[in-house]
């Protein structure tokens, strides 16, 4: 009888975690690694068993069998066959951040049951009772494939960036054990990209694991951890069905990527039109920068972001014509004059009465009148109304022609008083393109000569001056100016502007392909920029090629290596989306779904990730609905001039707006917007006319 009693209690020591959420805590023996076996047959060559999808849904029902009192699985003979290599069990959408247990068993159908019921025994009622009330909850496994011994030396360990969220950390200690996974590096907050702590943060991973055993004990100053990585898979949304769809996981996002169809690239901007005016205060405040894994928003703000995003939601209104779209860029735009100055200005080429934003620190920044024209100019095309603010447009136009210096060169941080020097003698690669733009479209529709005039001047010293003699490894992104010289060319028929054009696109292609070596190792390096990655950049060169293809469109040239080039860019920049099946980790669903992140290893999302983004994907489903079927859509210079001769588009059926809204609904419910727009509508009905409905709960700031 002894035997038997410690025989099983060297079992409950081996498949026996500690877990979170109030549990209690158990130490678990073993390593990290778990049994031994062939590796190969996990995780190496072609077609690892791990990235098998069928392999693991036999792993998922064999944890739903156990958590979720489903069937017994009878098919496991795929994990039966697998090395009991260390399986984690994790159940989000309980208790947060998760509830997770691990277990090491003979095969890996073993491993997954006793990581499973180690989840079970602390919390399978409180599991259960989630489910009944109908709970978003879903399963992560994480399956661990090598491990390396590591010592933590310093406050920070800084990793080369790439490697960041692909590891975990198991630590040992005085008898008990504790870890933690590779995702909830970035899930936890452990990972900070601040420049000063930049890297794992000593103090927030100690938190971490003595949170998920608070028994561990003082850890010493030198810590010893066995770095293991793994291949996790997550549960997609379950709405409506009684076993989700898995999808492999690479950090916090999905391993594949998407194939590019209209319907999706359409959907991903709706949802994101979503997020965005869900975060615009009844004021017209837009929130800036919000951090899922801390539930906080930033305090800062940023008035040239304020209006480039509210010109991306005007655009999401030219393609969808919803209105509560509209509405919540009216009130942005309102808010926005508020914060904005007048006087009356003179440059070399004209001026006149003038607005202008006054930022924080008291600089004056052109890109700041430059986006908030473009806004304006996006806002006359999607509603077909071009008086409502054109006093205000003519005002910001005059500003950025008075701060065109004799050259052709602007001055980037104009004066705060008309005669005055320069706010700073900075420089910036992003405001002229911006000013141009906006000038080269309020000419459009408002054919003042000096517009274009200027417009001409400033992209002549771009190209004649500051990138005079650059190849494409010397040019800079400016996708600004990739987007208003589409406007010039289509315009003017300059052949300069033509080729200066397909020239940034070759430097996109240049920065592109200085990835490629590294996507071999790092999967989610394809299509992005930087190292690592981020959605932005990708964005910001995902509109400019868009814009490239609107050039070669109006030249009548095939530029498909363009065309190649958008399309990983766009797939690169889907990964970073916060859409519903990567809905199981955010402490926040609601102010957290349908937001673009910062990239690999940023989850923060900021209003011009969002905007730049959309942008980008709703002027790819532009292109391919052209090349597709030869439908026009709105956006671009071709659509700018159809549409002042008077074609018009009418944007999404109700009911199909309502399928590609339905999940916003249901993570979010309806935004002041919305309930705004349907009280207007129901004021109409009975006799009134559209104005204030009111000021609904204000959104979330």
């Amino acid at each position: 009888m002894k035997h038997l009693r410690f025989l099983l209690a060297l079992l409950l020591l081996v498949s026996a975690i500690s877990c979170n959420g109030g549990g209690g805590a158990q130490s678990v023996s073993g390593t990290a690694l778990g049994a031994s076996g062939q590796d190969d047959l996990l995780w190496k060559g072609a077609a690892p068993a791990l990235g098998d999808k069928a392999t693991m849904r036999s792993a998922f029902d064999v944890a739903r069998s156990v958590l979720f009192d489903a069937p017994s699985p009878t098919g496991t003979g795929a994990t039966d066959a697998l090395p009991g290599r260390r399986a984690f069990v994790c159940v989000y959408g309980v208790e947060h951040p998760n509830l997770c247990g691990t277990g090491a068993g003979e095969n890996l159908t073993g491993s997954v049951r006793l990581a499973a019921e180690s989840v079970n025994e602390a919390h399978g009622s409180a599991i259960r009772d989630a489910r009944k009330q109908g709970k978003d909850v879903r399963i992560k496994i994480d399956v661990v494939t090598r491990v390396t011994n590591k010592t933590f030396k310093r406050e920070v360990e800084k990793p080369k960036k790439r490697r960041v969220a692909l590891y975990g950390y198991w630590v040992e200690n005085e008898g008990n054990t504790s870890y933690v996974l590779p995702s909830e590096l970035l899930e936890r907050h452990i990972f900070d990209e601040k420049k000063k702590y930049r890297g794992i943060r000593r103090d927030r991973l100690v938190k971490a694991l003595k949170n998920r055993n608070p028994d561990l004990g003082a850890l010493p100053e030198e810590l010893a951890y066995d770095r293991f990585y793994t291949i996790p898979w997550v549960e997609g949304d379950p709405y409506g069905v009684d076993t989700p769809d898995i999808l492999r996981l690479y950090r916090l996002h999905r391993w594949e990527f998407d194939d590019l169809t209209e319907e999706l690239m359409l959907q991903r901007s709706v949802w994101a039109a979503d997020y965005l005016i869900s975060s615009i205060s009844s004021q017209g405040k837009i929130r800036y920068q919000y951090y899922p894994s801390t539930d906080r928003d930033s305090s800062s703000y940023n008035l040239l972001r304020h209006g480039g995003t509210t010109y991306s939601i005007l655009q999401a209104y030219d393609r969808t014509k919803y209105e509560p779209y509209r509405l919540a860029s009216e009130a942005a735009i309102e808010y926005l004059f508020a914060k904005c100055k007048e006087d009356v200005r003179q440059g070399p080429y004209g001026g006149g009465p003038t607005k202008w934003i006054l930022s924080p620190g008291k600089k004056v920044k052109l890109g700041g009148a430059g986006l908030a024209l473009v806004m304006l100019d996006a806002y006359g095309e999607s509603t077909g109304n071009y008086d409502k603010f054109r006093e205000d447009a003519r005002k910001f136009g005059n500003f950025l022609v008075a701060s065109l210096k004799e050259d052709g060169e602007f001055i980037y941080f104009p004066a705060l008083t008309p005669d005055g020097p320069p706010t700073d003698t900075d420089d910036s690669a992003y405001y002229p393109g911006e000013a141009i733009l906006g000038l080269i479209r309020l000419h459009a529709w408002d054919p003042n000569p000096q517009w274009l005039e200027a417009a001409r001047r400033a992209s002549d010293w771009l190209i004649d001056v500051r990138d005079a003699g650059k190849d494409e490894k010397r040019l800079a992104n400016d996708h600004w100016l990739m987007i208003a010289l589409s406007y010039l060319y289509a315009e003017t028929k300059d052949d300069k502007y033509l080729q200066h054009s397909l020239n940034l696109a070759r430097a996109v292609e240049y920065q592109y392909k200085k990835n490629l070596k590294t996507a071999k190792e790092f999967k989610d390096f394809q299509g992005g920029y930087y190292d690592p990655p981020r959605s932005t950049p990708a964005a910001t060169r995902g509109e400019g090629l868009v814009a490239v293809m609107d050039t070669c469109r109006v030249a009548d040239i095939e530029c498909e290596w363009v065309w190649d080039l958008l399309q990983e860019t766009i797939r690169h920049e889907h990964l970073s989306q916060y859409d519903k099946d990567l809905m199981w980790w955010p402490r926040n669903r609601a102010k957290t779904f349908g937001g673009w992140n910062g990239g690999l290893i940023d989850v923060s999302i900021r209003n011009d990730f969002v905007q730049h983004n959309m942008s980008a994907v709703l002027g790819n489903e532009r292109h391919l609905a052209y090349r597709t079927r030869q439908e026009e859509l709105p956006g671009g210079p071709i659509w700018t001039q159809l549409n002042l001769k008077g074609q018009t588009y009418d944007g999404v059926p109700p009911e199909k707006m309502k399928e590609l809204r339905a999940d916003s609904v249901r993570y979010r419910g309806e935004t002041l917007w919305e309930k705004r727009w349907t009280r207007m509508q129901e004021q109409a009905a009975n006799g009134g006319s559209e104005g204030d409905a009111g000021d609904e709960t204000p959104a979330p700031q």
